[in-house]
C-alpha cells in the first residue's frame, strides 16, 4: 500500500510513521517542498508521485487564539489546503484530521457523537468544519477523524509545544500555574490515535466520520494535576481558575468531550498520559 502524508512531520505524523504497518510505503513531503495552500505546488507534487492508495491529510493550523487574527493562514491550511489536495487525488480515499472544536459545547453532560450537528464558535473550529464539508463534497471515500487535546513525544509543529510539555516546563521552573477548571475535553495521546487510524485503514472500516480520543474526560486543571502527579511533583503550584478569569482571544467550547458509536473505545487518558510521561522522563 502506497500512502502520501501531508503534514507528516508534526506531532501526529511522527507517531503515524512510528506505527506504520510493514506493508505500507509512506511518502511524506516536506513543508518546504509542498505548501498545501499553493495549488500549483500540490499539482506538481501529485503528478510526480502518481497513483497512491490513500491520502492522509494531517496538516493543520492549530494556534486557536492566533487564528482569530490570521484568517488567511488558518483557512489556507485547514480548508483550502485539503481542497487543493483532493482536487487532484479525488478518486483516492482520504483521511482528514478534524477537531472537537467543531462543536459549541452546549451538550454538557453527554459526549458529542458522530451524528451530532457541528456548530463551531471560533475561527479554528470553523476552518476545520469547512475542511470537513469540502472532503464530504469532493470525495466519496473518506475517514474524517475528529480528535481532541493532543499530546505526543514530538511537540506540535504549529505550536512548538503541547500542554504536557508546557506544564512540565513550568513545574521544573517552580512556577505558579493557573489552569481553567470549567472547560472539559478528552486528552488524546497521538501514539494511540495513530494506531487507531491504521486500524481504520487496515481493517477497512466503513467510510465516514469517526470520533477517536482516549476514553474518559477531565478539565484542563485536572489534566495539569495528573501531569504533575505522574511526573513526581508532589508539591506543585497549580491553581484552578475559571475561563472568565483566563482571558483568551478565541471562544472555546466549555464541553467538547467526544464519544463514538462507530469505533471501539480505546484506553483511558490517565493510562496513556502516565505511559507518555514515563517514556519522556526515562528516555
Amino acid at each position: 500500500m502506497k500512502i502520501v502524508v501531508f503534514g507528516g512531520r508534526g506531532q501526529l505524523g511522527n507517531d503515524v510513521f512510528l506505527t506504520v504497518p510493514k506493508n505500507v510505503e509512506l511518502i511524506v513531503p516536506l513543508k518546504e517542498e509542498v505548501d498545501v495552500g499553493n495549488r500549483d505546488q500540490v499539482v506538481r507534487f501529485a503528478k510526480k508521485v502518481g497513483s497512491v492508495d490513500f491520502v492522509f491529510y494531517l496538516a493543520g493550523y492549530v494556534k486557536v487564539d492566533l487564528a482569530e487574527e490570521e484568517l488567511y493562514e488558518v483557512f489556507k491550511v485547514n480548508t483550502f489546503g485539503i481542497k487543493n489536495v483532493i482536487e487532484f487525488f479525488y478518486t483516492t480515499p482520504v483521511v482528514y484530521i478534524s477537531t472537537d472544536y467543531v462543536f459549541d459545547g452546549s451538550k454538557e453532560g453527554e459526549p458529542y457523537y458522530e451524528d451530532d450537528i457541528p456548530n463551531p464558535i471560533n475561527i479554528y473550529g470553523i476552518s476545520k468544519y469547512a475542511g470537513e464539508l469540502i472532503v464530504k463534497s469532493y470525495v466519496n471515500k473518506y475517514y474524517i477523524v475528529r480528535t481532541a487535546s493532543l499530546f505526543g513525544k514530538l511537540p506540535s509543529k504549529g505550536k512548538g509545544t503541547n500542554f504536557v510539555y508546557t506544564i512540565l516546563n513550568k513545574l521544573e521552573n517552580n512556577e505558579t500555574i493557573k489552569v481553567v477548571n470549567d472547560v472539559f475535553m478528552s486528552p488524546t495521546y497521538t501514539f494511540d490515535l495513530a494506531k487507531s487510524i491504521w486500524e481504520l485503514v487496515e481493517r477497512q472500516y466503513p467510510y465516514g466520520v469517526y470520533h477517536i480520543t482516549n476514553s474518559g474526560y477531565c478539565s484542563w486543571y485536572e489534566f495539569a494535576k495528573y501531569i504533575a502527579q505522574y511526573a513526581g511533583f508532589v508539591e506543585s503550584k497549580i491553581y484552578p481558575v475559571s475561563s472568565m478569569e483566563f482571558s483568551a482571544k478565541a471562544k472555546r467550547p466549555k464541553w467538547s468531550v467526544l464519544g463514538s458509536r462507530n469505533f471501539p473505545q480505546i484506553r483511558g487518558w490517565q493510562q496513556a498520559l502516565k505511559e507518555f510521561i514515563e517514556s519522556i522522563l526515562h528516555k
